[in-house]
């Protein structure tokens, strides 16, 4: 693998992995047995998803 390659891909994993962590979803050492794709679908999944669940757990009070 090229170095340019394998820099991009630790630059990807580094940012998803730090933005799951902001959330308080995983620990670091959860994330480090995760591949990249796993982390960026639950990137997705919590980024995306969080809001609706506060606006369900609002409206349901």
């Amino acid at each position: 693998m090229s170095k340019m390659l394998q820099t991009a891909l630790e630059e990807q994993r580094n940012y998803y992995s730090q933005k799951l962590l902001a959330i308080g979803v995983y620990n670091g050492q959860v994330m480090n047995k995760m591949t990249l794709t796993e982390l960026k679908n639950e990137y997705n999944y919590f980024y995306h998803n969080v809001p609706n669940v506060k606006k369900k757990g609002n409206s349901a009070g």
